[in-house]
């Protein structure tokens, strides 16, 4: 049996995180089963609504702002010792890498089911792409995260490892601009929350530059290839895959991870926390109803990423009794939480496990139950493997992992609940 969860690097964890985890690669696994293999079923007056809940990926990253970035920010908010970063690197290896690359080599060495060259002009993803890897240059670009950086490997081996790259450069760049605003904090903690939205507000500046500069580009090309612009074997889809252009993503769980950090060190009162969490859900609504209809479609994920950190906002802060959220008891329930727990193989075998059935042709997908079928078939079938996965893997990598803190952290009065790992 997989074991629920590990002890975070940092703190304790948060309840519903998990269930949030599990909601996210759930949505990951309908928007690419709908988008390789619905045939046309399409969603109708439901689809702004759907393009919303689909998101997981952008929910992936409010929560990977909010847990990483939350140590660094409690340490320029109180002046409690840096974060071990060596501790901080090894984990964060240990977290991506060791079932990366054990689903990598299956897929792409015996399975078959890898992308082996990139997409080309006029192109679409089918199973023309998809086999064994036999190019020994693009499987160790794909093995070592860096496929994304040349049009010769771009979008090869795993669907969505693309995202792990930009992950991968998350974990890099973020520490270093918070040890810059570490050397200019001050000794009064309450402006000190204020330094620590620097790193956040450098964060979303690299991201909303390199979509503005992507859609610049993008302007003066031909129209009728946007796939391949956007997937293909070509610099601007490198551009499109990079940290620049998806950096402002993880800003906003940076945001909420610093609003936390204020509650827990008393800098705000544990009064205002249901005020917070009120203001957490018109936040959601604004982003919603009033951002995304008037953002350029190369915007369209950013109001996104606000709402859904403004989610996560509102299940990490206590209710008005300073228990745990009722929402977050809620994403409790065990088997979105058991996604949750599994989420990471989930998300690296799902698109494998699409094509495998694309190749023997199951189920037939023309109407609204077979894309039903086909959506649970892969999503059993995924869970599956991510279990083993997570159980002969992932563990025994996690098990290196060790805390960075330096010293205990601090009691906080208020909110109890604490971080998830990550």
């Amino acid at each position: 049996m997989v074991q629920a969860a590990f002890q975070p690097s940092w703190g304790r964890r948060i309840l519903g995180l998990e269930g949030l985890r599990g909601f996210a690669a759930t949505a990951v696994v309908v928007g690419h089963v709908h988008a390789y293999n619905a045939n046309g079923v399409g969603w109708g007056v439901l689809s702004p609504v759907i393009f919303l809940l689909l998101n997981g990926l952008v929910m992936f990253r409010g929560l990977t702002g909010f847990l990483l970035f939350r140590p660094f920010a409690t340490a320029i908010i109180t002046g409690q010792r840096w974060p071990s970063i060596g501790r901080y690197a090894t984990n964060r290896v240990l977290r991506l890498y060791p079932a990366y690359l054990a689903v990598l080599l299956i897929v792409s060495l015996v399975l078959g089911v890898a992308y082996t060259i990139p997409v080309e002009p006029g192109g679409v993803e089918d199973m023309d792409n998809v086999g064994y890897m036999t190019d020994p240059g693009r499987l160790l670009l794909d093995a070592s995260l860096l496929h994304t950086l040349f049009p010769y490997s771009i979008k090869t081996g795993l669907g969505v490892s693309w995202s792990l790259s930009v992950e991968m450069l998350f974990y890099a760049v973020m520490p270093l601009i918070a040890f810059g605003v570490m050397k200019i904090r001050t000794f009064d903690p309450r402006r000190n929350v204020w330094l620590a939205l620097i790193p956040a507000a450098v964060i979303m500046a690299i991201g909303l530059t390199g979509k503005f500069v992507r859609m610049q580009l993008l302007e003066g090309l031909p129209p009728g290839d946007e796939f391949y612009y956007d997937w293909g074997g070509n610099w601007y889809a490198v551009l499109a895959r990079s940290f620049a252009v998806h950096a402002d993503l993880y800003a906003f769980g940076m945001i909420v991870a610093v609003i936390v950090a204020a509650f827990e060190n008393d800098l705000l009162r544990s009064q205002l926390a249901p005020r917070f969490r009120l203001g957490a859900v018109a936040v959601a609504l604004f982003a919603v109803g009033v951002v995304m209809p008037l953002v350029p479609p190369a915007f369209d994920r950013t109001p996104v990423a606000m709402a859904y950190s403004a989610v996560i906002l509102f299940i990490a802060l206590p209710d008005r009794t300073g228990s745990p959220s009722l929402t977050g008891r809620a994403l409790e329930f065990l088997p979105l939480r058991y996604v949750g727990v599994v989420s990471y193989g989930v998300f690296l075998w799902h698109v494998p496990v699409i094509w495998m059935l694309e190749r023997y042709g199951l189920p037939d997908q023309s109407s609204a139950w077979g894309f039903v079928g086909s959506l649970v078939l892969v999503m059993a079938i995924s869970v599956g493997l991510a279990t083993l996965t997570r159980q002969f893997i992932e563990i025994p990598a996690l098990r290196l992992k060790r805390s960075t803190e330096r010293v205990p952290a601090r009691v906080p009065a208020a909110p109890k609940a604490q971080p998830a790992p990550d």
